[in-house]
């Protein structure tokens, strides 16, 4: 997916729109590669104005992630509409979209995606999938805790 910049210097203020699919297999978003389920829909619409193009684009799709507290795989929709200004001075024939539609999937994404919006996670102290199973036997998470700023007060009172 790509603009015309020969057409759209020749028609400065102009606004040209575009819309369509654009295939992208993954992104990569803090470290981790995520699959993207399916193209990404993209819509646009810009215009050149001095060396520059300014492009409102929206994109939605739907991404394959890990729930942020028990690590299950979930499928998140996004959906993400953003105002750019890109400069063009000294550029080729073509504005490449693809590029500023994987900047627009980032963006869009959830940073703590959840599987379900009740999930309960993993316990941190015997590792189980709260949303599954109770917490295993001698799990001190399950034990009565002290907060650690009131034991001088516990300790006065005997």
């Amino acid at each position: 997916m790509r603009l015309e910049l020969a057409r759209m210097r020749a028609a400065p203020g102009c606004v040209f729109k575009l819309s369509g699919e654009e295939e992208i297999p993954s992104v990569e978003w803090w470290g981790e590669e995520l699959a993207l389920e399916g193209a990404v829909k993209v819509q646009a619409s810009a215009f050149f104005q001095e060396e520059r193009v300014f492009v409102t684009l929206e994109v939605s799709g739907r991404v394959h992630r890990r729930c942020s507290r028990c690590l299950a795989e979930t499928v998140e929709a996004f959906h993400h509409r953003d105002f750019l200004e890109v400069p063009v001075e000294g550029a080729g024939a073509y504005l490449e979209m693809r590029p500023l539609v994987e900047s627009g999937v980032r963006l869009a994404l959830n940073p703590r995606p959840l599987c379900r919006p009740d999930c309960k996670g993993i316990c941190p102290t015997c590792g189980a999938d709260l949303n599954r199973e109770e917490h295993r036997p001698g799990c001190e998470a399950t034990l009565p805790q002290l907060d650690p700023r009131l034991a001088k007060l516990k300790e006065l009172l005997g």
